[in-house]
């Protein structure tokens, strides 16, 4: 984008350097003073206007002043409770391409390696499953997809209870994609990466303004992600097209669509050693799995239109309605240890054998919720408001998938796993799921004085839902549970902002989670109604939040303790039974940077120590103490994370990263038939600490730019995902080379 400056404007710009990270390209002056000839007596003079030509930054920034996580638009220092925003300039100078990417940046989360009822995106969150918490634009986005940050302008992470303001679930927090919208005026950038292991991917992301107030927006994508046995890959295509009316005029009007579809060859990963219980050691180029049995195809469409209309400058009314359609079929391969037990050594001789793992469904939702935002005095208080109400509804169409053929007990051994599937598969009718929750909600920030506020929310939540199963033989409906479930969530906040580059708070919220919230009940018993209480959530929490390098920069602490009642563990082996908890924690403390600290370097980094804790089990339809004390699984103690940028010059910037995941359970404390047992940590599966490191180099130029990732620089052997059974191996050593046109 380019702008003409008046000389004094000029002259402003070079006093504030800080601000301006273009050079001037060109500065022409004609003669000042004309003077006639003699045959054209005259002593008029005339100064020819003076042109500056100047380029704005070409890179933005990792340091985010503002969120809509609260159904609003807040500065971060308002909110009171940790948020981590990764922005636009961080997923694309690090090339992140799906969720895994992007959320290394954020410590206290951890991923769960797809297998059994659930696929895609499985993210545990300080110690919590997030699977019910991922949200596009405050909406809940819950189908089991793996999602794409192609559209995605950032993306947020509210960490600790918010069911005050996003209903069911979120007890660890969640995470919101914000997606890309038309605005006024023209952009065209194009990207292509080129990657060892085969990788591949374009982008293209195109802005055209049709009038002074409606624009168009496309952003495409297309990904081919191999890997290094030469087998597994991930194939995505992705087209998000949208539209809006009333651009800078008090009604706005968005309409956008989004598909993202995934043809993949999966690998589930390796089993664990029962001897060092942790996961076989064998290279990560060797494929395990099935071929003809690891596929993984997905379709998710989403549909939005969002209608904002400003009732005055401090009066604002938003509506959004959302359809969405996700079609899922999973078929998977998962490799066993055979005639293994604990004390014989694993060698390349030991036997290995596959067992499947074959489901697919249906998922749509609809969702509407409109808001009211206002500000407003009351005396001496001013209030920002917001008052909504939300209806959704979500169904599940779910089925088994059989292969007509036996899989061999014995395939191969841990030294040639490679085996092959040439049956055929039929579908059986498994679980229907419908809900439908009706919300309101309210929430009040009182500003004091200029230093203190004070925030309290309130919401109710009706959660209705019918869940039927079938016989996966003869398709006759075996059973049903209905459940009608109606809970309060509150939230309140204690701000004091002695300087305004200051912020300090203490947050509590108290939520309520129903039984079916995640397409299950459970229904373990052989009972016709869920026998599970709604959960009952609280969080404390107490922060600190300042401005750094003339507000370039944020630096954030908190300490927190997150407590969770009536606990449900969906067990992906068995869709129908829960693993149940009637107690378990997590304290900690949290630290996060994030911005330009200079002219010149800029950083994005975060630490989280953990002490997640299970108070009480639960066993024969009872609290039991026999699993206290125990770690929940893939939950890591420590995390952390730091990823840096330095301008070399004013066109070469170099970047480096580390990312620290601590020692991750893979099991609890459920032995294999359910019951709880007494936590031995010399006992239970684990995968070990691991330290990564990335790298980048890029050169920018006005309309191009040319950039070399390195991830995992050392090319160090971890995993970056578990599940009971198995461990998925992280890639090794990536190099790719992007090259981007911008105009």
């Amino acid at each position: 984008m380019k702008r003409h400056l008046t000389p004094s404007a000029a002259i402003a710009q070079k006093k504030r350097p800080n601000k301006m990270l273009a050079s001037v390209l060109a500065v022409s002056l004609a003669p000042g003073l004309a003077l006639a000839d003699d045959a054209k007596s005259s002593d008029t003079a005339q100064l020819e206007t003076i042109k500056v030509q100047a380029e704005q930054a070409p890179r933005g920034s990792y340091n985010a002043a503002t969120t809509t996580l609260g159904k609003q638009k807040q500065a971060l220092k308002d909110v009171p409770q940790a948020v981590s925003v990764v922005t636009r300039q961080l997923i694309a100078d690090q090339g992140d391409i799906n969720m895994k990417d992007v959320l290394k940046n954020v410590s206290g989360i951890t991923f769960v390696a797809g297998e059994g009822g659930r696929s895609g995106d499985s993210i545990i969150l300080r110690g919590f499953s997030a699977f019910g918490d991922t949200y596009r634009d405050g909406q809940r986005d819950v189908a089991q997809y793996n999602r794409d940050p192609f559209n995605d302008e950032r993306i947020e992470v509210l960490k600790g209870a918010s069911s005050m303001l996003f209903g069911r679930g979120s007890t660890g927090g969640v995470i919101n994609q914000v997606s890309k919208t038309p605005f006024a005026g023209e952009q065209v950038e194009l990207s292509t990466t080129i990657g060892t292991n085969d990788f591949y991917r374009g982008t293209a992301d195109i802005n055209q303004a049709l009038s002074d107030t409606a624009a168009i927006r496309l952003n495409v994508m297309a990904t081919n992600d191999g890997s290094p046995d030469g087998i597994s890959e991930s194939k995505r295509h992705g087209i998000a097209p949208s539209i809006a009316f009333g651009l800078g005029e008090p009604t706005t009007v968005v309409l956008s669509h989004m598909q993202l579809k995934e043809n993949n060859t999966p690998m589930l990963g390796v089993p664990f050693d029962p001897n060092t219980l942790q996961p076989i050691d064998v290279p990560v180029d060797r494929y395990y799995g099935l071929q003809g049995m690891n596929s993984e195809d997905i379709t998710a469409d989403i549909s939005t239109v969002r209608a904002t209309h400003k009732l005055d400058s401090k009066h604002e009314i938003a509506a959004q309605l959302r359809v969405g359609r996700y079609d899922r079929q999973v078929i998977v391969s998962q490799p066993q240890l055979r005639n293994s037990p604990a004390g014989t050594p694993v060698t390349d001789a030991t036997q290995l054998g596959y067992s499947g793992k074959l489901r697919g469904s249906l998922n749509e939702t609809q969702s509407l919720s409109v808001d009211y935002n206002g500000k407003f005095d009351t005396g001496s208080l001013s209030h920002e408001l917001l008052a909504g109400v939300e209806f959704t509804r979500e169904t599940q169409n779910a089925y088994s998938i059989r292969a007509s053929s036996a899989v061999p007990n014995v395939v191969g051994s841990v030294g040639d796993p490679e085996g092959f599937y040439t049956g055929g598969y039929t579908r059986h009718r498994s679980n229907d799921f419908v809900t439908r929750n009706l919300a309101a909600y309210v929430t009040d920030t009182m500003a004091l004085n200029q230093q203190w506020k004070v925030m309290a929310g309130l919401r109710m939540d009706q959660l209705e839902g019918t869940y039927k199963t079938y016989n996966t033989t003869t398709g006759l409906q075996t059973g049903e549970s209905k459940r009608d479930d109606r809970g309060l969530s509150y939230r309140t906040g204690l701000i004091w902002q002695p300087t305004k580059e200051s912020s300090y708070y203490l947050g509590y919220s108290s939520l309520m989670n129903p039984s079916g919230e995640a397409y299950q009940y459970d229904l373990s018993a052989g009972l016709s109604t869920d026998r599970q209480k709604p959960e009952r959530n609280k969080h404390y929490e107490i922060g600190a939040k300042w401005d750094l390098a003339d507000g370039d920069a944020t630096l954030r602490a908190a300490v927190f303790r997150t407590e969770k009642l009536n606990e449900r563990n969906t067990d992906a082996l068995s869709p129908d039974v829960a693993i149940l908890y009637a107690k378990r924690h997590t304290d900690g403390v949290e630290v996060e940077m994030a911005g330009r600290l200079s002219e010149k370097w800029e950083v994005f980094a975060g630490a989280t120590l953990m002490d997640p804790k299970i108070d009480q089990g639960w066993a024969n339809n009872a609290p039991t103490d026999a699993n206290k004390g125990a770690v929940p699984k893939y939950t890591p103690k420590k995390t952390a994370n730091i990823w840096t940028t330095y301008k070399v010059t004013d066109k070469v910037t170099a970047g480096v990263g580390l990312y620290y995941t601590g020692k991750r359970y893979v099991a609890d404390s459920q032995s294999a038939n359910g019951q709880p047992v007494k936590f031995d940590a010399n006992k239970a599966r684990f995968a070990p600490s691991y330290v990564r490191a990335d790298a980048m180099l890029s050169y920018e130029e006005r309309k191009y730019n040319v950039r070399l990732n390195v991830n995992n620089l050392t090319n160090k052997k971890y995993y970056d995902a578990l599940y009971g059974g198995h461990a998925s191996a992280a890639a090794p050593r990536e190099v790719q080379l992007t090259v981007g046109y911008k105009y």
